[in-house]
């Protein structure tokens, strides 16, 4: 008898207590590819749709738990593309400092924070430490954003249901 599109799914899928990962096919990017009506679909955005329906034009599948090859419908979440860019994590390649928003200034010999939000850099202030740079970025992003929770979704996620509990 011929399987379904949603059991074929599921046979790739390694369920654990956290992530539930792809394990068949992914791009070079990390995110991961299932063949379903005639062409290749981004496995995650199949999950989330057999969990919840169409996904809405111009909307993206977000990540919550970061991890490109993870199809748990509970880590995933509708998003614009400028909310999926808030929540990222890690600094961009070109900051030397290793904290996301935050750049040495050797003019002022000072850390500088910024955050970016909607093509505009908000300059949260000079700070003598990196970590108090990196504190000030983190309180004016949790102000000034929607997307960006992982801290908080973290936490919840540990008393989120196991793979038995979860019925699609």
């Amino acid at each position: 008898m011929k399987k379904t599109a949603e059991e074929r799914f599921w046979r790739k899928v390694n369920k654990t207590d956290g992530c539930w990962l792809w394990t068949a096919g992914c791009r070079p990017d990390g995110y991961c590819q299932f063949w379903y009506g005639g062409k290749y679909v981004l496995a995650h955005r199949f999950s989330y749709a057999l969990a919840n329906g169409d996904i809405p034009e111009g909307l993206q599948v977000d990540h919550r738990c970061f991890q490109r090859n993870c199809v748990r419908p509970e880590h995933l979440r509708l998003a614009t593309q400028a909310q999926n860019l808030q929540h990222r994590r890690g600094a961009n390649s070109n900051n030397a400092t290793g904290v996301r928003g935050v750049y040495w200034d050797k003019n002022r010999r000072k850390y500088r924070a910024l955050v970016g939000l909607s093509g505009k850099q908000h300059n949260v202030g000079l700070y003598d430490t990196l970590k108090e740079a990196e504190a000030a970025v983190v309180a004016k992003r949790l102000q000034m954003y929607t997307h960006d929770d992982h801290a908080e979704w973290a936490a919840s996620a540990e008393e989120a249901p196991t793979p038995g509990d979860h019925v699609l």
